[in-house]
């Protein structure tokens, strides 16, 4: 008998983007070489460009889908479940969200403008101090660097949210002097960058938003991209599940499946406990968001909630696989690897219970008066 998790979002275009997964997990699988594997994923954009899962969101006057957040759900929990190595929450959601209404959202729908998003508290060089924007000599100036940002193939553009006196939403090509990048993988196969800006001087046409806007806009762009890691996640996590049971099920010892050994069937007990908050959870943000009702704190409850439970799922399910857990040769270990790394993206658990910590003390305080 096969075992299956419950989804968040299902249809026709989870249907899809999981095919689509399958095939491009199948495909980077068979491919042990860094270039192979970047040449891979280059394709693979130009696959779901082809696809429009970028105007997903976009207007149709845009050139998009006209979609909501139903649709980028399905799209998340789809590709999340085959683990899916392309930046999907942040392309198909966070990028048309924060572009709203400018003249490079065709390029965006289309994947022909791959944008890598930099918002505050992006890692940050030390040594520099991190990114930041400056006025010098009359003029503004960009200075500063940020590693580890998740990124398309060759990104052509960084969106940035510079703080400053004034905060300021950029939209910076990423030929233009003084700007330099570092591509690389990172352990779930994923493309980041270490984005340079060595005294950048803005020019008056990529700035997309300025003033007290720019932090509201920011911070609703972070919650749909973190809502959106959620539901991939969630996705992964039932995926992981259901193929560490079937290992179990399937691979002996001393004459006996692991499945009958009880202290790998509480590892799973404890990995599917894991899993149903974290998918209860995650359900009751996206509600919150659809219903158009306050929703960052469902968003930040259910991120910090993703960043314990995905590595503990991520852990147990290594154990439960032995000496296979830690080898490439299968799906399962990707999906590892893949719930550890999405704590870190659109505010990890220390940034999120910091925001909920916060929330509270203004909620006790204002109770108190």
């Amino acid at each position: 008998m096969t075992f299956a998790t419950t989804l968040i979002v299902s249809g026709e275009t989870f249907e899809m983007a999981y095919r689509f997964g399958q095939v491009a997990e199948r495909e980077l699988a068979g491919i042990a070489d860094a270039a192979g594997q970047a040449a891979c994923i280059e394709r693979l954009w130009n696959g779901i460009g082809e696809l429009g899962w970028m105007g997903t969101a976009i207007p149709e006057e845009a050139g998009g889908a006209g979609g909501d957040l139903a649709d980028l759900a399905a799209i998340a929990s789809g590709a999340g479940r085959a683990g899916l190595a392309l930046p999907v929450a942040s392309s198909c959601g966070v990028v048309p969200a924060l572009l709203a209404g400018n003249p490079v959202l065709p390029d965006v729908a289309t994947g022909a403008a791959r944008v890598a998003v930099i918002l505050p508290g992006a890692a940050q060089d030390e040594d520099t101090g991190g990114l930041r924007i400056r006025l010098l000599n009359d003029g503004l100036t960009l200075d500063g660097v940020v590693v580890g940002v998740e990124t398309p193939p060759n990104p052509t553009h960084a969106l940035v949210a510079a703080e400053g006196a004034e905060p300021m939403l950029l939209l910076i090509p990423a030929s233009s002097p003084g700007v330099q990048t570092e591509l690389y993988q990172r352990i779930d196969g994923r493309l980041a960058a270490d984005w340079h800006f060595s005294l950048v001087t803005v020019d008056s046409g990529w700035i997309v938003a300025r003033g007290p806007e720019v932090p509201e806009r920011t911070a609703a762009a972070r919650d749909l991209g973190a809502l959106l890691t959620c539901i991939e996640c969630v996705s992964a996590m039932g995926a992981l599940i259901e193929q560490t049971i079937q290992y179990l099920l399937n691979r002996e010892q001393f004459g006996a499946p692991l499945a009958t050994y009880q202290a790998l069937r509480h590892r799973v007990a404890d990995m599917y406990v894991e899993y149903e908050n974290l998918r209860g959870i995650t359900a009751r943000a996206l509600r919150a968001a659809q219903s158009g009702e306050p929703s960052w704190q469902a968003i930040a409850f259910a991120k910090l909630r993703l960043g314990e439970a995905g590595r503990a799922v991520a852990e147990s399910a290594i154990q439960c696989h032995g000496g296979m857990g830690m080898t490439e040769e299968l799906p399962a270990i990707r999906l590892c690897k893949r719930l550890m790394m999405a704590e870190f993206e659109f505010g990890n658990r220390v940034f999120q219970a910091a925001r909920l910590l916060a929330a509270d003390g203004r909620t006790s305080t204002a109770a108190a008066d």
